[in-house]
């Protein structure tokens, strides 16, 4: 069975279509053996000149390249076409987070409140895409985290991986501080570091700093205090989870996904930004 490709070029059955399905598989052609391919394998009653006009038409287009009296398909039109379609789907089926309130507090600061942490932190993401893709040469190019458990490395490694690779591609420096120490931080820690973080782990017995996690990207500053039921289900997972092998996402899934109210605030204060920049690095470089 013969597979067809249908793209935006008028009816399925048209000549453009058919010429560019025919290429996809059998190339380079020419046009005489084109319009033989159409009318034996697809049975259509097509006309020379017919081919003719579709094919210069995809030759214009960049859909199709010509070598002498052959035609082929433009490999960098597919990839370009594979570009757009990828954003095409992430914009239409990536679930975007929308917080259920936000509360404004003067012109600098806003406050964000979700229903679970794990829709919290897909937003926090979505602020990190925005800030990269806003990111200007010569702008305050730091990036430091500090957090007690770096979760959100398990469960979304893929777009943590992506975003460290798009702020170092654009100079960004980036750092990050965990303060605890199991040997699920540890394994952390290194994915992190694998994805160009500098990172360290300073470990902090405070009640406040098992709560508090903080970010900032140039002068936004990014904070949230997790509620003490969340903390205490985070730190009993890392605490018994010793290796990747046995590891029960699942349960870590059903923790960040626990319908609890949790606030984000997004304030933002380059003059902010450099006093916890500063704070994060003096850890670091002890």
């Amino acid at each position: 069975m013969t597979l067809r490709i249908s793209l935006p070029l008028g009816k399925k059955d048209s000549v453009k279509n058919l010429v560019f399905t025919i290429l996809t598989h059998e190339y380079p052609l020419k046009l005489i053996q084109l319009t033989n391919f159409i009318r034996k394998r697809y049975g259509k009653s097509v006309t020379f000149q017919a081919v003719r006009k579709a094919t210069i038409e995809l030759l214009e287009e960049g859909v199709i390249e010509k070598n002498e009296m052959s035609y082929f398909i433009n490999k960098e039109w597919i990839k370009e076409s594979k570009e757009i379609m990828d954003n095409l789907y992430a914009s239409v089926y990536q679930e975007k987070q929308t917080p259920r309130k936000v509360d404004a507090i003067g012109d600098e600061i806003s406050v964000f409140t979700f229903n679970s942490l794990n829709e919290m932190m897909k937003f926090w993401e979505d602020l990190i895409e925005h800030w990269f893709k806003s990111f200007q040469k010569g702008d305050y190019n730091l990036n430091c985290y500090q957090g007690a458990h770096g979760w959100e490395g398990l469960l979304h490694p893929d777009r943590e991986k992506k975003a460290m690779e798009q702020l170092k591609h654009k100079g960004i420096k980036s750092y990050a501080v965990f303060t605890s120490n199991t040997i699920l931080d540890k394994i952390v820690l290194r994915f992190y570091e694998k994805v160009g973080l500098k990172c360290k782990i300073d470990v902090s017995s405070l009640k406040f700093d098992k709560s508090y996690y903080v970010a900032t990207y140039g002068d936004l500053v990014v904070q949230s205090q997790y509620p003490e039921e969340l903390v205490t289900k985070l730190d009993k997972f890392f605490k018994k989870n010793k290796t990747l092998e046995n590891l029960d996402l699942t349960e870590l899934s059903d923790i960040v996904n626990q319908k609890v109210e949790i606030k984000l605030s997004v304030t933002k204060n380059l003059s902010m930004a450099k006093q916890i920049n500063s704070s994060i690095l003096s850890q670091i470089k002890d």
